[in-house]
């Protein structure tokens, strides 16, 4: 029977029940659990490994993630999930395509652009102009293929919390998507919904250097379509090159190309505006 000391817990000391060392294990056994530990490690970090498939669960897209090299210099772009409205079917390309958006040398509006292939073909024309509402005056583009036939018109929301512009259908009756500044970001982003207001998820966003209109649009972590604007060969004509990966929707990439450049001409005309303000009339005068 065990001792008063056993019994009140004293008696198991470091050297053992009987009061000897306790054998020390083989050398042997001691690898063996060193393994054995590993090897439950390794099946943990597996079993937490969260695959990419969890995170859209939720949402149609996961949080896009910024790969500098991967967005500007690698030449592989993502494959798009089919939308089940693309604003033009038959832009949508099993292969990945380079076009040229390119503003309109001779226009009233200053807001036309004319979109080509890489064979020199024009394949999209879009007219701008200024629509007045009771008032107020909206900018207003109207997207027509070669022929000339409209598909969609894109049109800047009157009243919104940050810049949105919605996609109306051709006959204008439906908003079929739009195109939001996203405003409580610390850096610009631009969300494209499907469907609109009814869509609470972005279909893709571009970020990157819109003052210098180097930009790549997202889908998730893929990258399916990149922008930059050349140098301007003729003054205050912007020219971008459009590159979309396989099986997206081409049309609406351009749509949110034009609306970016849309959006960032008017902050540019603002901040010269105030420039003008505040330095008087300028040189030689200021």
């Amino acid at each position: 029977p065990a001792g008063p000391d056993l019994v009140a817990g004293r008696g198991a000391t470091a050297h053992g029940l009987d009061g000897h060392l306790p054998a020390r294990p083989s050398p042997a056994l001691s690898n063996m659990m060193i393994r054995e530990v590993l090897l439950l490690s390794v099946s943990c970090a597996h079993a937490l490994r969260i695959s990419p498939s969890a995170l859209t669960s939720r949402s149609r897209c996961a949080p896009p993630q910024c790969n500098l090299f991967g967005d500007f210099f690698d030449d592989k772009l993502s494959q798009q999930k089919l939308p089940e409205r693309p604003l033009l079917p038959a832009l949508i390309i099993p292969t990945a395509t380079t076009y040229t958006l390119q503003e309109k040398l001779f226009s009233f509006s200053g807001e036309d652009f004319r979109v080509r292939d890489v064979a020199g073909n024009t394949i999209l024309q879009i007219s701008g102009g200024n629509v007045n509402i009771g008032g107020v005056v909206v900018d207003k583009l109207a997207f027509k293929t070669a022929d000339g036939s409209k598909f969609c018109s894109v049109e800047r929301r009157i009243i919104a919390a940050s810049t949105c512009y919605d996609i109306y259908s051709a006959d204008g009756k439906e908003c079929i998507a739009k195109v939001e500044r996203e405003w409580l970001s610390m850096t610009p982003k631009y969300k494209f919904y499907y469907e609109g207001d009814s869509n609470p998820f972005a279909d893709f966003e571009a970020e990157g250097s819109f003052a210098d209109r180097t930009y790549t649009f997202k889908a998730g972590m893929s990258t399916i379509a990149r922008v930059r604007r050349e140098s301007e060969v003729v003054n205050d004509v912007d020219t971008y090159v459009v590159e979309v990966g396989p099986g997206v929707d081409a049309a609406a990439i351009i749509a949110c190309a034009v609306v970016i450049d849309e959006d960032h001409d008017e902050e540019d005309a603002k901040k010269k505006r105030e420039e003008q303000q505040q330095g008087g009339g300028g040189w030689p005068f200021g």
